[in-house]
């Protein structure tokens, strides 16, 4: 009998074991970009030569601040979206700033990467989509295609409108970016936010460092003619608060 009894433990063991790795779904080590209310990051912008040596710096810091979250339906999930505002030094989201105010960005995240969702304006959503703009994990050369999310932190000054579409490729998944806080090894992903082919075209480099977020931006332009590009514009992270 007690034979029978160790036996039947064992076997329910396994039987435990067996349904447990089943169930369980592979996730990524860390999430790309953290995602939690009152989470958020600024950063020191510095205007560039155009062989990217530094020309001077912008008077103020600004950044990008989660505020707030909104449920969405998304092929039918039940999808927690999160409100990415571009705020200032005293950590404001823009929603409450006559004349500037251009409402949230709305993204999630699952194993697959980071999703930009929607757009919204005084708690109305305006725009909804379903973009996986920042794939994670992911290798170098990879692109996809969605809508523009934010490329400056200062908010969208070329009014780029939330219809456009653009591609966004990763284009290093080990670049070293130096801030004041550190060195950090990034993917680095590309988009372009104004193609006027044949004369030029403006690009953006988010520099992210997984678990932390975008830890830096660059800004240049391409000339199609001269084959040449001319920096523009560098985003460097000197603080940030995450949870």
């Amino acid at each position: 009998m007690k034979n029978i009894t160790i036996l039947s433990f064992v076997l329910v063991t396994l039987i435990m074991i067996g349904c447990k790795d089943n169930s369980v779904e592979p996730q990524p080590a860390e999430t790309l970009i953290p995602l939690s209310i009152g989470n958020y990051w600024l950063y020191q912008g510095y205007y560039l030569n155009d062989d990217g040596s530094v020309n001077f710096p912008q008077d103020h810091k600004y950044g990008f601040i989660i505020d707030d979250t909104v449920l969405q339906i998304i092929n039918e999930d039940r999808i927690v979206n999160y409100k990415f505002f571009n705020c200032g030094e005293e950590l404001k989201p823009y929603y409450d700033k006559p004349g500037s105010f251009e409402g949230s960005k709305l993204v999630y995240q699952n194993r697959f990467g980071l999703y930009y969702s929607g757009t919204e304006k005084y708690d109305t959503i305006k725009m909804t989509f379903n973009d996986l703009i920042f794939p994670y994990p992911v290798e170098k050369g990879k692109s996809v295609n969605g809508h523009m999310f934010y490329y400056s932190t200062l908010g969208n000054n070329a009014n780029v409108p939330d219809e456009i579409i653009t591609q966004y490729t990763c284009v290093s998944t080990d670049s070293l970016f130096t801030t004041p806080l550190g060195d950090f090894r990034c993917i680095v992903f590309k988009i372009a936010y104004a193609d006027f082919e044949p004369l030029y075209r403006d690009e953006v480099y988010y520099f992210i460092k997984p678990g932390i977020g975008i830890v830096g931006m660059v800004e240049m332009t391409y000339h199609y003619r001269s084959n040449k590009y001319n920096y523009f514009l560098k985003n460097v992270l000197t603080d940030y608060k995450i949870k």
